[in-house]
């Protein structure tokens, strides 16, 4: 009876850890094919992606804003800075870069983080990086 117990769990610790590598190798190849996927996409479809911004209008005219941070009286665009340079807002950063070369987007959403950009950012604060 212990050989059979003995036995049950060497099958079971194999079943389980070939699960987990199946999982592993799953995200990593979604992640890829993800990866791929944004190269073919334009920026303003990228930012529609992102969580907490609100985008009026299309193409070039396109505004941003963050949900939350403008009022519905004098609302204020986001400030776009690309690899460490503040762009401005969206028309200024769609005509300087090339969304194939985008690497990651990242929204500032903490008062504390969009602080640091003065009046500025005060409308919320979207930190391109390129490839480089």
């Amino acid at each position: 009876m212990k050989i059979f117990k003995g036995l049950a769990v060497v099958c079971l610790t194999a079943v389980l850890a070939s699960c987990s590598s199946t999982k592993t190798t799953t995200a990593a190849a979604a992640e890829t094919s993800e990866e791929q996927n944004l190269g073919n996409v334009s920026l303003l479809d990228r930012l529609r992606q992102q969580a907490g911004l609100i985008i009026r209008g299309s193409d070039s005219s396109a505004q941003v804003f963050m949900r939350g941070v403008s009022s519905v009286n004098n609302p204020k665009q986001v400030l776009f800075i690309v690899d460490g340079t503040q762009v401005g807002d969206f028309s200024q950063a769609s005509s300087t870069i090339n969304p194939l070369e985008i690497a990651r987007i990242r929204v500032l959403k903490n008062p504390q983080d969009l602080a640091q950009y003065g009046f500025m950012g005060a409308g919320g604060v979207v930190i391109i990086t390129t490839k480089k």
